[in-house]
């Protein structure tokens, strides 16, 4: 990945970190609901806010020798984090005139916090010790350390809802960076794999959803099911990244103080 990818990456988790919400297809779940507060054009609800998804990846190196100093390099590696929200997190949905877009609020939340559970494997194939007249490469490798590879949890691993800011009803969800990397010698892929959630497809664009704040606001839903799906491929010289993203997010409508019935 480039500098430019990971910039633009970089850009879209540190705006998560102060809004919220993304979304991908959208359901409408018919239910009763209180209509939230209207008053010349501004538009404020209150919603339930849950998440849980995935992602998986995978890479792979295709590394011929060259010479006898070289050596192959056929490594490859996979991962797969499920991850749920801890309980629901409230936010207010706000909406004024001459906003293209509405914006969520979790008051002292500055995300949703999730378990997440990660599963990582990762299978050195390449030579360990090269003959000595190839230098520094020479001589073999001595106590080499073992990826420190497989099952972990980690709780909470905060993800960050929001709306787009260069795309009208457009949602995204991205992670943290302050979660880290919780393996130390079994290597992942950069920002295509935890803790990082990808936030842009192969063609560099954003996975997102619709969600305009008339369906938002519409007092006849009570609950909004939405999902997300998108896959991003890397290639390098010699390698290769593949990793696909799925999520959900469900909002559901709480009651405001004094509404009509």
């Amino acid at each position: 990945m480039n500098a430019r990818e990971i910039k633009r990456s970089d850009r879209w988790i540190a705006l998560g970190l102060a809004l919220c919400a993304t979304v991908a297809a959208v359901l409408a779940l018919s239910a009763p609901a209180e209509a939230g507060s209207y008053t010349g054009g501004f538009k404020m609800s209150k919603f339930k806010v849950e998440v849980k998804g995935w992602q998986k990846m995978v890479q792979q190196h295709s590394h011929q020798s060259e010479n006898e100093c070289d050596g192959d390099d056929f490594t490859s590696g996979s991962e797969t984090v499920n991850f749920k929200s801890v309980k629901p997190v409230v936010v207010t949905a706000y909406y004024s005139p001459g906003l293209d877009n509405p914006e969520f609020f979790a008051g002292k939340q500055l995300g949703i916090p999730t378990t997440a559970k990660i599963t990582r494997s990762y299978t050195p194939r390449r030579p360990t010790s090269f003959p000595i007249h190839c230098g520094a490469n020479g001589g073999g490798v001595d106590n080499v350390l073992l990826p420190d590879c497989g099952k972990k949890t980690i709780n909470p691993f905060k993800v960050n809802l929001q709306y787009a800011r260069e795309k009208r009803n457009g949602l995204l969800l991205s992670s943290e960076s302050t979660s880290g990397d919780p393996y130390e010698r079994c290597p992942g892929a950069g920002i295509a794999s935890f803790p990082w959630l990808i936030v842009e497809d192969s063609k560099g664009k954003y996975i997102n959803a619709e969600l305009s704040q008339a369906e938002l606001f519409d007092p006849k839903f009570g609950k909004w099911i939405s999902i997300a799906e998108g896959t991003r491929k890397t290639w390098g010289h010699d390698s290769w990244v593949k990793t696909t993203v799925h999520w959900e997010v469900s909002f559901t409508r709480l009651k405001e103080r004094g509404a009509k019935r």
